[in-house]
């Protein structure tokens, strides 16, 4: 598995503090994901926060988009 970062992905993970290796365990075991149009979003459960991770995928490769953390649970595994 490749995973590619766009500049914006690497940016904003940056400012949220977000690492890559939980980016990666987001795309591998994610708890939730949902395809719209050939994007992805995938859902984990961090401690007390989810992080989601938004990529396209084109064969091998793992094209993220953006990734951000939340607190609110319920809302993306409820």
């Amino acid at each position: 598995m490749r995973i590619i970062y766009s500049l914006h992905a690497l940016e904003r993970m940056r400012q949220r503090g977000i690492d890559k290796k939980l980016v990666t365990l987001c795309i591998q075991d994610s708890d939730k994901s949902e395809e719209i149009e050939g994007v992805y979003r995938c859902i984990k459960k961090i401690d007390n926060k989810v992080i989601i991770t938004i990529y396209k995928q084109e064969n091998d490769k793992f094209i993220v988009i953006t990734a951000y953390l939340s607190s609110r649970l319920h809302k993306y595994l409820g």
